[in-house]
């Protein structure tokens, strides 16, 4: 028996028409799949982030336990988004957004909280009276208290800025993955969606 001759020129089950709007939905598609994988990657980042505060939590307060859990609730919601997302889903952008303003939130707190405990600390005052010179316990006081200022004060305004600009940039792929989805045939989505 002779094998079926393969013709070269076939063009297969897909017509060039088929193969220039799988193409074309790609090129789309690339600001929205460039966000889901930040998504994964920042995700799967913040849940190293968590185990490690959960780790260390053993031997702290109660503040370690809520920023690890916190951290822990926003790496789930991020990897999910991110899922979402790479699936054209519109609610993806949505949760990837607010679930940025919850870290924002989150790390504003936690900066705050500990300003606060820090500044009020007893012991902080016991160690910047340790030299008996009032001077120079004043110096020190006020060297203590510009470094703590200073420490967690960058630490809100990294919390603004960073998850702010973050939570932005998410909730303006939700426009981008709704004309996606108004502008892509279905077959091809599905073609898009399962990473062909």
């Amino acid at each position: 028996m002779n094998a079926p001759k393969s013709n070269s020129a076939d063009p297969g089950p897909l017509s060039t028409e088929h193969l220039n709007q799988i193409s074309d939905a790609r090129k789309r598609a690339k600001k929205i799949l460039r966000a889901a994988g930040m998504a994964a990657f920042s995700g799967w980042s913040m849940a190293v982030f968590a185990v490690i505060t959960l780790a260390f939590a053993v031997m702290s307060d109660w503040s370690a336990w809520a920023i690890g859990f916190g951290l822990a609730a926003c790496a789930a919601n991020e990897i999910r988004g991110g899922m979402l997302l790479k699936r054209m889903e519109v609610r993806g952008a949505t949760l990837l957004g607010w679930n940025q303003v919850f870290l924002a939130l989150l790390i504003i707190s936690y900066a705050l909280w500990s300003l606060n405990s820090t500044i009020k600390n007893p012991g902080l005052t016991s160690l910047t009276q340790g030299t008996g010179d009032p001077q120079i316990d004043a110096m020190a006081k006020q060297l203590t208290t510009a470094v703590t200022w200073g420490l967690y004060g960058s630490m809100v305004v990294v919390g603004l800025i960073v998850p702010g600009l973050t939570a932005v940039y998410y909730f303006t792929r939700g426009p981008l993955v709704r004309r996606f989805r108004r502008e892509t045939p279905e077959w091809v989505l599905e073609v898009i969606r399962r990473g062909g």
